[in-house]
């Protein structure tokens, strides 16, 4: 076990000299098998260790046991511990979520509070992996899940992670080192249980050699998915338009770089995204137009070029911004073209496009500056093709558009009124005539359903 820990350690550098080094102790035989081995380290690499201990308080006096003894053990060893009591069956029922998924958020948001930017680490080994491949290949996982937990995780390590567990309790036995044992990790009522006592043992009947097998394996899953990443980082990079994505490059992307790029790009925020999302954004890509419910306040959305995240737009900060002919200046709200063209251009444009009058106005008629910016309060506008006013807010509702989307709708106006609207058209003042020389063609995407 050591002889591998050292490997893992060096191949990963997972332990810079002076290293805090905080270790998840829960009293097994993992974790207290990794505690022993890093302090056999902590004179060579000057680590600061210390231990963090969660009571669950799930198991009644068992909890408790493993509580005493993990104190008893680190006043042995002179390790600084620390303990949390966490209520893990009522906290999992106000949040609403399973105990097995709340108790692992609070778990690690009390180890990160121990560690106190200082490095964590856990007692996962060769074992659990392959445990956690097999529980995301029955959730229908890609290349990431079947590579299961990483070695390093951002300020977590994991220098057990080439051991199994027998290697690990061979080790506690020739050190004389005692551990507790969780009784309900022998249940088969849970999933994890059942792939470690029945499932992984009939493998390793068919195939003696299963761990050493599963770790090459491991090794050329890894580095497939490290190149991935290294071609969505690239692919990321390049799309980025502002706070968005340029539609047009993502169109282009292989479908395993494109879900790559954009699990990115809402990791960051800590939105959602799985398979039925992926296919969603592809379908969107190729209408070029659309939005995909996240959360119940937020969408991913592609307009005026560009996939961006859209929450409550009522919040987008953004003066009117003066435009003219030629490419919209970079702003939050949208992207595009305004062409002016001559009257042969324009009659030529009717023949290919019918709904050219909708998106193009008299540029003569122009009152003043012309601005691109969201909506305001009071703004009217007259359709043409509909021969009535109505201020924006009724024509909106008319639309179904969703009153959190309203706010991220490109709107012009001049120093008079508005003059266009993304996704109903342009105001009747400012309306093309038999005498038009001048018109102004609105090449911004329309994003209104």
């Amino acid at each position: 076990m050591r002889d591998k820990a050292l490997q893992a350690v060096e191949q990963y550098g997972m332990l810079p000299t002076g290293s805090r080094v905080t270790v998840a102790l829960s009293g097994g035989a993992d974790s207290v098998a990794l505690l022993h081995f890093l302090c056999s380290l902590r004179q060579e690499r000057s680590l600061q260790l210390s231990a963090c201990h969660i009571n669950h308080l799930l198991r009644g006096e068992d909890s408790g046991r493993d509580e005493t003894f993990v104190r008893a053990l680190c006043r042995a060893w002179q390790v600084p511990l620390a303990v949390f009591r966490e209520d893990v069956a009522a906290g999992a029922k106000r949040a609403g979520e399973s105990v097995e998924q709340f108790g692992r958020r609070v778990r690690y948001e009390r180890l990160s509070q121990a560690a106190d930017g200082g490095l964590t680490a856990t007692a996962h080994t060769l074992s659990d992996r392959a445990e956690t491949t097999f529980i995301n290949l029955l959730r229908g996982t890609g290349l990431k899940g079947l590579c299961s937990i990483s070695p390093v995780q951002g300020r977590i390590i994991r220098p057990l992670i080439f051991c199994t567990r027998e290697e690990i309790e061979a080790y506690c036995r020739d050190n004389g080192i005692d551990y507790v044992t969780d009784k309900s990790n022998f249940s088969l009522d849970y999933t994890r249980n059942r792939i470690r006592l029945e499932i992984i043992p009939a493998l390793r009947g068919i195939q003696p050699s299963f761990y050493p097998i599963y770790g090459r394996m491991l090794a050329h899953l890894e580095e497939d998915e490290d190149f991935l990443k290294q071609a969505a980082d690239e692919a990321l990079e390049k799309a980025k338009r502002g706070p968005g994505l340029d539609a047009q490059i993502l169109r282009g992307l292989h479908p395993a770089v494109l879900f790559r790029v954009l699990r990115q790009y809402l990791e960051q925020d800590g939105l959602p995204w799985d398979t039925a999302h992926m296919a969603a954004t592809r379908r969107m890509l190729q209408e070029k137009t659309g939005r995909i419910q996240l959360r119940e306040d937020c969408w991913l959305a592609l307009g005026g070029g560009k996939v961006f995240l859209l929450r409550d737009p009522e919040e987008l900060e953004m003066e009117p911004l003066a435009v003219g002919p030629g490419e919209l200046p970079d702003n939050p709200l949208a992207s595009g073209f305004l062409r002016l063209i001559n009257c042969e251009q324009f009659t030529n444009l009717q023949k290919h496009e019918c709904n050219i009058l909708k998106k193009t106005i008299d540029y003569d008629k122009i009152y003043g500056r012309l601005f691109l910016r969201p909506k305001q309060k009071g703004d009217y506008l007259r359709l043409a093709r509909r021969k009535v006013g109505k201020p924006l807010r009724k024509w909106f509702n008319e639309q179904k558009v969703p009153p959190q989307l309203r706010g991220r709708i490109p709107i012009l106006a001049d120093e008079r009124s508005l003059v266009w609207a993304a996704g109903l058209g342009a105001d009747e003042r400012v309306l093309p005539t038999d005498t038009t020389t001048r018109f102004l063609v609105i090449d911004i995407e329309e994003d209104v359903q």
